[in-house]
């Protein structure tokens, strides 16, 4: 099932809490893949939310495996004022709490204070690798096109505490890029401390933080999202990764922060 399809169950007319599918083929491991379970929470959200108010800041803590099936989810505004509201949307899945995200809107004010942000950066491009479609890749990346241009492939011992490069949901599902579908952008890059490794071993997100930058997104999410992310620290079995991703003319489009835990 295409991303677009699986967020088509959402709408402004459902109830705050409600059943919905999670989806297969979609999965990481034993659960539905990171963007994809925060899409799903966050899709039930937006709808109520003022057009005013734009995202500006998302947390999820993953708290348990969201599995293929169904699953409850509950929002709830938590404060709603003049110029920001604060949210929380919960997933549950077999009765435990999977997933909680925690959102901030923003209305735009004026400001004096206009500090531009890093345009994309360049990599080189003669030695372009992808992902295979196929083989021991969890399946959700089949919904994606990747380029890396910085950095190695998973379990490839890599030197490097980066990895970056392009990233797009396949042609045929080409739709209006938004909220939702940068959500799964960024979160479908391997984590970068996968590249360290030199055999395979598991790994998973355990909280995740985004910061939205970019607005007015008049981009397909068939183009070419350029990202780049790296290992800010990692000891005892947790990796804290930074990274970025920009749209396709150059522009910051988020910001990430991950706690990952690493197994290996």
């Amino acid at each position: 099932m295409h991303f677009s399809q699986v967020m088509q169950q959402f709408d402004a007319n459902k109830p705050d809490s409600i059943i919905i599918d999670v989806p297969e083929a979609w999965g990481q491991g034993r659960a539905v893949f990171g963007g994809m379970a925060a899409a799903l929470a966050m899709a039930h959200l937006l709808p109520v939310i003022p057009d005013a108010m734009l995202l500006r800041s998302v947390s999820v803590s993953f708290v348990a495996p969201l599995n293929a099936g169904q699953a409850n989810v509950t929002r709830r505004i938590l404060r709603q004022g003049k110029s920001v509201i604060q949210a929380q949307v919960e997933i549950n899945q077999d009765n435990q709490v999977a997933l909680i995200l925690l959102a901030s809107f923003g209305a735009a004010r004026p400001s004096t204070h206009q500090l531009a942000a890093d345009t994309a950066p360049q990599f080189q491009t003669d030695k372009i690798q992808t992902l295979p479609k196929q083989g021991p890749v969890p399946e959700f990346t089949t919904h994606f096109d990747y380029r890396i241009a910085h950095g190695q492939l998973p379990f490839s011992s890599s030197a490097l505490r980066e990895l970056g490069g392009d990233i797009r949901l396949t042609g045929d599902e080409s739709t209006q890029a938004g909220i939702l579908e940068l959500l799964a952008l960024v979160d479908a890059w391997p984590p970068v401390s996968l590249t360290l490794l030199n055999k395979p071993a598991p790994a998973s997100s355990l909280t995740w933080t985004i910061e939205f930058i970019a607005h007015d997104l008049p981009f397909q999410t068939s183009d070419w999202w350029r990202y780049l992310a790296e290992i800010e620290y990692g000891a005892d079995g947790y990796h804290h990764i930074a990274a970025k991703l920009w749209q396709p003319d150059g522009k910051l489009a988020a910001i990430s922060r991950q706690t990952v835990t690493v197994f290996a």
